[in-house]
């Protein structure tokens, strides 16, 4: 009997403890779709620094960035040099993207998409949709169907959406509805995982300082910290608008 008991003993401290469902448990999907849309509503333009830390295989790059986005698809990061100064820039105005490299003297034109936007940030997000991660409004997929689980590893609820070639696993801490991961596959294949943290604001007002991207295939991880910001600022449409200097040709991306 006492070697049943030990060995039922070891048993249990071998296995992690499972986290119960909270007592106000729903499996009403709608109930996490509106949290997602209150925040996207409630934070309409953010502006403020950030640091980001780019490893791609064993290269590691670390960039100052000052970002400024809205609610329209606009997007403007400018990356800093150590002195402050901009080195390149990088503007969307919801349709074009438009990049300046200082460096270099080069100016590009092209259309708003993740494979342009790749040439300053090598995450598969459009310049919209990474401009809605910094304000918090969550690039969750069209979808055809939706259904909510428990991780009850996680302790997180698990709404789960699709569609005919996509599918999501959105994550929420059961207090607050604040999402804490995205993971965007094709069939098995992960295409990327988004993970946040740190969230700063009040209500609805809510953005996170943290935002890890990761991409296994590529062995891409992008790890963002907003330094300071400031939360539904008046941004001029001139923010969102790029011309090349004087002299300088335009290149086609």
């Amino acid at each position: 009997m006492r070697s049943l008991f030990a060995t039922c003993l070891l048993f249990l401290s071998g296995c992690g403890a499972l986290i119960p469902k909270p007592t106000d448990y729903s499996d009403d999907t709608s109930r996490l779709l509106q949290a997602v849309e209150r925040r996207a509503q409630a934070v309409q333009s953010v502006s403020g620094e950030l640091k980001s830390e780019v490893w791609q295989g064993s290269k590691r790059v670390k960039a100052k960035q000052l970002i400024a986005t809205d609610p329209n698809g606009r997007l403007r990061i400018e990356v800093l040099s150590p002195f402050g100064s901009p080195i390149t820039t990088l503007v969307s105005d919801g349709t074009r993207l438009m990049i300046y490299a200082a460096q270099e003297k080069r100016f590009f034109i092209g259309p708003s998409t993740p494979e342009n936007l790749a040439r300053l940030l090598p995450i598969r997000l459009s310049p919209s949709e990474l401009g809605g991660v910094i304000r918090g409004a969550m690039p969750l997929i069209e979808h055809t169907s939706a259904r909510v689980d428990w991780n009850d590893k996680t302790g997180r609820y698990q709404l789960l959406l699709a569609n005919d070639q996509r599918r999501q696993v959105v994550e929420f801490e059961p207090k607050y509805l604040r999402v804490t991961s995205i993971r965007t596959l094709a069939g098995d294949q992960l295409i990327y995982q988004v993970t946040f943290g740190d969230y700063t604001g009040t209500g609805d007002g809510i953005i996170p300082k943290r935002v890890l991207f990761e991409v296994p295939a590529d062995e891409l991880r992008v790890d963002m910290t907003v330094t300071s910001h400031r939360l539904n600022p008046t941004l001029p449409d001139a923010a969102f608008h790029l011309a090349p200097p004087r002299g300088i040709p335009v290149e086609a991306l």
